[in-house]
């Protein structure tokens, strides 16, 4: 089977008469898949689009100059036609809205995220910044002495552990001698004990 179509390829390619076989190559594929078989009672082409393939000879047709009304029904029939359009609302699929915190609201102290190209083991916020004045869509925040005015999709609330007012006392590590469970007391040589 192959070789039957590798046989009416190569001479219909012989038939071209032209030695580079790549530039004939296109038509003669057009006129295989355009060839009526009879076994089949269609083409290639209609098996396949479902309709005959339209061929170049088939584009040539005897020119008729169009009538002068006919010419113009059609421009007062295009005109009417789009006279009758209205355009349709688009749609923004790429439209994202940012997330914002709900408690940027209360907060004074927020984090500001940075922008700018950041390192691989670098932290995305800065902070945390005092909230000098807010709006909708922007806070005024002290940032290293002055007031910067920064987006609201930027920001991210700091929540500060409370400090307690208790006073922390230190650790004292009490001298305490080990004993074993039947009360003899552990006695390590001093070049193994901790200073």
């Amino acid at each position: 089977m192959v070789e039957r179509f590798h046989r009416q390829l190569k001479a219909a390619i012989k038939c071209h008469g032209n030695p580079s076989w790549t530039e004939t190559l296109p038509a003669v594929m057009l006129g295989i898949r355009a060839a009526w078989k009879d076994d089949l009672q269609s083409t290639i082409a209609e098996m396949v689009y479902g309709e005959p393939l339209r061929l170049p000879g088939e584009f040539i047709t005897a020119s008729q100059e169009p009538d002068a009304n006919t010419q113009a029904d059609f421009v007062q029939n295009l005109r009417r036609h789009t006279q009758l359009l209205r355009p349709t609302e688009g749609t923004r699929h790429g439209k994202k809205t940012p997330f914002v915190f709900k408690d940027l609201a209360t907060t004074d102290l927020v984090f500001v995220r940075r922008d700018g190209p950041k390192g691989l083991l670098e932290q995305p916020y800065e902070g945390p910044f005092t909230v000098r004045r807010r709006s909708d869509k922007t806070f005024v925040v002290l940032i290293r002495g002055r007031e910067v005015t920064v987006s609201i999709d930027r920001l991210k609330p700091a929540y500060l552990q409370q400090q307690s007012e208790t006073p922390i006392q230190p650790n004292v590590v009490q001298n305490k001698q080990t004993h074993t469970r039947f009360g003899r007391r552990v006695h390590f040589p001093d070049r193994l004990q901790y200073t």
